[in-house]
């Protein structure tokens, strides 16, 4: 047996994947004895040869269980029957997997589909071309939680393991800028969370779903999306694979002079310059636990622990997908076939126990690497969540829109009817729209570029608008305190000068286009122009049809707050720059969509 060793170039689906592994030793003299034993069979030649493209996560163990298999001396009819194992990133293979597959471009064409998540069959059948090849209900070779690893001495401030954690204590706890002094360590700072990719690694996608969808019901509410921004400002590092992240912890303190490298822990054994928690499967985790025994390397390895999320947990299932492909023929399905009995017989099991994996059915028990004294569970205590492809397609749509930077100037009329109370409040309308303001500000990430004018007749001598913070980037406490101050500032007074206000902030807007973000301008208003003398309704809408540069979105947001709101106006005006308008004429009701749409994240955004 010999382990594959392939390079996946850029597909025609424009993904470039690498993939490298090295033989050690033992597997080539493995290797060797096995075509020994081949050469001097009375097999006919060719062997029936079968790909297993597999997730790089338990490549090596379905190699070691492959060369045991091959010493059994198995035959499809007169011919030998062999297994090569291809490692092959789960995304490149979800977006790769086509009836047209070109080895020249992708590598080597797979007959058995072993990514480490049943999530990434539901990301291939989205593409029709792909979902041809994909079987129903494919077996599990193993399985393994995504768990939520966190610095040991950090969960055991949160009450690990006698208490029960997930994402709603972290925000609750650590949200708008509250840190580790409240649990009597204010030499930690700030919660600080690491994130895999969720297009790349399952245990990104689980923690998505975990964070979006609180209650598990596939329908992301407005309160769930506030929450998950809230989750969003303790992101600290967005990582590709939690492996080099893993990497990080075991090497903190090992650099630099006197040991005292990036992340070097302290006297307790905390890494402040690493994340305290990010999501990870369960086998990773007890892997990278069982390197530090019986003690951390001498100047490097932070102790990690398992928490096992009380908003439930999602497995790694491990599918055996057999692929209904046109080179998939009877002998490759019949050495398919044998090959799954022996890995879901005792030797192959065993091969997967001994790396940290559960078996099928979520079992740890009898898993050496599971060990309780690192707080690693038997049973799994947490309820277990399993995402339908409808559920995960549409957090793979959203969380982009959660997570991503913008660049924003807010327009905020500050005319006189903006003084009017809010039916069934004690408050003005400027006064309920300042709280939703500083609640929104307070929930856009740092990498946020952004301005706020406010606008109404008469506020300088030349212009009916004024700038109260110029559009930069948002960054620390003290930008965000200028923010909150100028809105705190503001008083409704004048006349709504609408149209000469939109025109000019969209000419500011476009002066600080950037290309990394998203771009938009931002206004929100409760009435109608007003101010005689200034540009028409269609002089707007002509001149800013102008100034669009598709090249360069920049859509117009309005808010269209209370009765008198011109929502029509607003939405052609909104719809020439690819735009839309959010209409709230019941301002309490509609109070958490305001908050998002300061916030930049507009709800049933497409």
């Amino acid at each position: 047996m010999s382990l594959s060793v392939s390079r996946h170039r850029r597909s025609r689906r424009g993904l470039t994947v690498g993939v490298t592994s090295v033989v050690g030793i033992a597997l080539v003299a493995v290797a060797a004895v096995a075509f020994v034993r081949w050469s001097d069979s009375s097999c006919a030649d060719p062997a029936v040869t079968l790909t297993v493209s597999a997730s790089p996560d338990h490549t090596e163990v379905l190699s070691r269980v492959a060369d045991g298999w091959h010493q059994t001396g198995p035959t499809v009819g007169e011919r030998c029957a062999r297994v090569e194992i291809e490692p092959i990133p789960s995304s490149f293979a979800a977006a790769t997997l086509s009836p047209d597959w070109d080895e020249e471009q992708d590598g080597s064409r797979p007959d058995v589909w072993a990514p480490e998540s049943s999530t990434w069959l539901a990301v291939a059948a989205a593409r029709p071309d792909a979902a041809t090849l994909l079987p129903t209900s494919p077996p599990s070779l193993a399985s393994s939680p995504v768990v939520l690893a966190m610095q040991r001495p950090m969960a055991e401030a949160l009450g690990w393991p006698e208490a029960e954690l997930g994402w709603a204590d972290l925000v609750e706890s650590f949200a708008r800028g509250r840190t580790w002094e409240q649990f009597d360590h204010p030499e930690w700072g700030p919660l600080r969370v690491g994130f895999p990719d969720p297009a790349r690694t399952a245990a990104g996608q689980a923690g998505v779903l975990t964070v979006l969808d609180r209650d598990d019901d596939e329908v992301f509410s407005d309160q769930e999306l506030l929450e998950a921004l809230e989750f969003s400002q303790l992101v600290s590092s967005y990582v590709d694979d939690t492996r080099s992240l893993l990497r990080e912890y075991a090497q903190a303190g090992a650099g630099g002079e006197n040991g005292e490298g990036a992340g070097a822990p302290d006297a307790g054994g905390v890494a402040v310059d690493l994340p305290a928690a990010f999501p990870v499967l369960e086998h990773e985790l007890a892997a990278y636990t069982a390197g530090l025994e019986p003690a951390p390397a001498a100047g490097g390895g932070i102790p990690l622990v398992p928490v096992y999320l009380r908003e439930g947990v999602v497995y790694a299932d491990y599918p055996y997908v057999v692929l209904d492909a046109p080179w998939v023929g009877a002998e490759k399905r019949e050495v398919a076939e044998q090959f799954l009995g022996y890995v879901r017989g005792p030797e192959g099991q065993r091969a997967f126990t001994d790396a940290g994996f559960r078996d099928p059915a979520g079992s740890g028990v009898g898993v050496p690497l599971l060990a309780s004294r690192h707080g690693f569970a038997a049973q799994v205590p947490a309820p277990q969540r399993v995402p339908t492809p409808a559920g995960l397609g549409e957090m793979l749509r959203v969380w982009p829109v959660v997570t991503r930077p913008n660049n924003v100037l807010i327009v905020m009329d500050t005319s006189g009817s903006m003084a009017d109370t809010v039916p069934g409040t004690d408050q003005t309308r400027l006064e309920l729209l300042q709280g939703a303001a500083m609640e929104g500000v307070a929930m856009l990430n740092n990498q946020t570029n952004v301005g706020l004018w406010e606008f109404s007749s008469g506020l300088t001598a030349t212009t009916p608008y004024r700038e109260l913070v110029p559009i930069s980037d948002l960054g620390g406490a003290e930008r965000r305190a200028a923010m909150v101050e100028a809105i705190q500032g503001l008083t409704a007074s004048g006349a709504t000068a609408l149209y000469d206000t939109v025109y000019d902030g969209y000419l500011a807007m476009r002066d600080q286009w950037r290309p990394d973000a998203l771009n938009m301008l931002m206004i929100i208003t409760d009435g109608r122009n007003e101010v005689e003398g200034g540009r028409s309704l269609e002089q707007l809408l002509s001149e800013l049809a102008e100034e669009v540069e598709p090249d360069r979105p920049l859509p117009i947001i309005a808010l269209a707050v209370g009765p008198e709101a011109d929502a029509a106006a607003l939405q052609q005006i909104t719809e020439v720059t690819g735009g839309r308008t959010i209409v709230a004429r019941d301002e309490v009701a509609a109070i958490q969509q305001v908050v998002l749409a300061f916030a930049g994240r507009l709800p049933d955004e497409e």
